[in-house]
């Protein structure tokens, strides 16, 4: 890797999150300068109707770590993670939310990891802002991916970090339900790469509106879900893309 750029691309995907937005973005860059980490931030701004890109362009302009992709209509999550990749310089990429939901000092579980592993899988220590509806759709999810894909990961859609070697190998297909976290590591694991999980601990949200209870998301990821599943069995395999080491 060319020694002028970053190690680390950390990923913000925001939509209408105005106040979160700029302390998350001088935090975590904080963070990173007082680890002496190399670290690009992309914020992608899903089309926000409040404030949110503005500021993410007056952020940019102040601060030369930080990017700004604006995408011209509303497109989830999914679509921010897509820009991300293409988009990314560092070695390493990380999606972080605007609302963080980590604690920051637990960022260097991820980077202690990431010598023995290709994707850092985080789970979070504790679901106590869940609602007991939340608590059951997140169970049920969990063992669905470990029946139907034989995954022995713990969690599937925290915060993970991953080589972008490993991301740019892989076709995601899902953008458009929460499943995409899962499918990347399915297919990643599936190329040979190496999943190493680790114990993070989750800060709950303070602003902004949490929607990964929606009962249109929930049936959108178990469609995704299936859908991928009934691909693999009716060809044999899934379009995983050639090992992500050939691409390096």
């Amino acid at each position: 890797m060319n020694p002028a750029q970053p190690w680390l691309t950390v990923l913000m995907p925001a939509y209408n999150e105005e106040v979160a937005i700029e302390p998350s973005v001088r935090l975590v860059l904080a963070r990173l300068r007082a680890l002496d980490i190399a670290a690009e931030l992309l914020i992608v701004d899903d089309c926000s109707t409040d404030q949110t890109g503005g500021i993410a362009d007056r952020l940019s302009a102040d601060l030369a770590e930080v990017k700004v992709y604006h995408h011209p209509v509303n497109r989830g999550i999914g679509w921010g993670m897509l820009t991300g990749i293409a988009e990314a310089c560092g070695e390493w990429l990380i999606l972080i939310p605007a609302d963080l939901a980590l604690d920051l000092a637990e960022l260097p579980k991820y980077f202690t990891a990431a010598r023995d592993a290709d994707v850092v899988v985080g789970i979070r220590s504790d679901r106590r802002d869940y609602s007991a509806f939340r608590r059951v759709v997140s169970w049920a999810n969990i063992q669905l991916i470990r029946l139907l894909f034989g995954m022995e990961q713990r969690q599937y859609n925290y915060i993970s970090m991953y080589r972008v070697a490993v991301l740019r190998a892989v076709d995601i297909h899902y953008s458009h339900s929460a499943f995409f976290f899962a499918e990347i590591l399915i297919k990643a694991k599936a190329l040979g790469a190496r999943l190493v999980e680790v114990e993070i601990g989750y800060v709950p949200r303070s602003s902004g509106r949490a929607t990964g209870a929606r009962l249109s998301l929930i049936a959108r990821t178990t469609r995704d879900m299936l859908l991928f599943r009934v691909c693999t069995l009716k060809t044999g395999t899934a379009p995983y893309g050639p090992r992500f080491d050939e691409r390096l």
